[in-house]
């Protein structure tokens, strides 16, 4: 039975491979299997000028910002929300596109599914009754608004990992079993070693992919790597990431961007600045020990899992849910605790053996984490329904 499934993006992020971020990613890979399944995709999405992913047929919306309006209606827009409890600023504009285009779409979507937002579905099921309404939530998510009529108008809540579902149950006082996992995971048709993965090189090559934050803690992969150098160990370390997805240009006007150049510097290190989609996985390839060490409780990073099906072994924080993503595979440290991070840096630098296993443990964790596993929780909404509230 061929289902018409609705994705809508969130008003920060493009539907690009060049200037999207996670959840773009997530919307294109499910997505992917759903179309492969049978069924009928939609993308409601903010756009620029950045190409978009041909995954889903797409619709635009209109999600204006505080430039895009006079005086008048940004104070207008500034009193709506103070008192609507909406959590971002001019979400009227957008929230008034996403309703009117999911009326106008034909057929009627019978699965509409947000992310990141528990304001919409309220509004959603007014527009679209007969629709199933998800909830998917890739980071710890506060919210102004009013939860109960948001958990009244949600059918299914899913989660990144479960760490993600048992922080919103308990922030939210939304009962666990109406909250189903779905793990992020990795496309192994576009994230593989290179042949000579297992093979010893001349220097250990290091990388950080992310967003350039404190809480993803570039600045200790950095000191970390300076640390091994300075004792004459044979590592090297590359940083890719920017501010953020997109507006690239500016970064030196930020402070913690400017520490973590005097760092690398000091490590002798390359900062790439962001990286597309494209380009990502030949940069996994070409390294053999990838560093997630994240201070805050990172829900299911992507960079996990394309790490490990790369080939590289992982060394990633003891927070969050990257546990889950890194079970079996992948040595977890305190990110604060700066020798513990060396120390588990050193081992891999200085005995091949484990970074051989190590490398090999990565790739088989990532066999077992495909794509498939979220456009099921998705589709089992339709044929068996929503989890009932015990």
């Amino acid at each position: 039975m061929s289902t018409h499934f609705c994705f809508v993006n969130m008003p920060i992020e493009y539907y690009s491979p060049v200037s999207g971020g996670a959840i773009s990613t997530v919307i294109m890979y499910t997505g992917k299997e759903l179309l492969a399944r049978g069924h009928k995709v939609s993308v409601l999405t903010v756009v620029n000028e950045d190409e978009t992913y041909d995954v889903g047929e797409l619709v635009r919306l209109d999600a204006r910002k505080r430039d895009d309006l006079p005086f008048l209606m940004r104070r207008i827009s500034s009193l709506r929300w103070r008192f609507s409890g909406f959590d971002w600023p001019y979400f009227e504009y957008y929230l008034d596109s996403v309703t009117r285009e999911l009326k106008r779409l034909s057929p009627a979507p019978d699965v509409v599914v947000v992310f990141n937002d528990l304001v919409s579905p309220r509004y959603i099921k007014k527009a679209v009754p007969g629709a199933k309404v998800v909830v998917w939530l890739q980071n710890e998510w506060r919210t102004r608004y009013d939860m109960a009529a948001t958990s009244a108008s949600t059918d299914l809540f899913v989660a990144c990992s479960d760490y993600i579902r048992k922080w919103t149950a308990n922030t939210h006082g939304i009962h666990p079993s109406r909250i189903a996992v779905a793990h992020n995971a990795v496309d192994l048709a576009t994230f593989m070693p290179r042949e000579d993965y297992l093979e010893p090189g001349k220097e250990v090559r290091v990388l950080f992919v992310g967003r350039i934050d404190r809480n993803k803690g570039p600045d200790i992969v950095a000191d970390a790597v300076a640390t091994l150098r300075a004792e004459g160990l044979p590592v090297k370390l590359t940083l890719a990431g920017g501010l953020w997805f997109y507006g690239h240009g500016n970064e030196m006007s930020d402070p913690y961007f400017r520490l973590l150049k005097a760092k690398t510097d000091a490590a002798d290190a390359r900062l790439l600045g962001h990286v597309t989609r494209r380009d990502v996985p030949t940069l996994f390839r070409m390294h053999d020990i990838v560093c997630v060490l994240s201070r805050s409780q990172d829900p299911y990073p992507l960079v996990t899992m394309e790490a490990m099906a790369s080939g590289c072994a992982v060394i990633a924080s003891r927070r969050g849910g990257l546990p889950e993503a890194c079970v079996g595979a992948g040595i977890l440290v305190e990110p604060e605790n700066f020798q513990e991070v060396v120390s588990a840096l050193r081992s891999l630098v200085t005995d091949p053996s484990l970074l051989r296993s190590e490398k090999q443990k990565s790739v088989e964790r990532a066999s077992r984490s495909p794509w498939s596993v979220g456009a099921d929780v998705v589709e089992d909404l339709v044929f068996e329904g929503a989890p009932v509230a015990l």
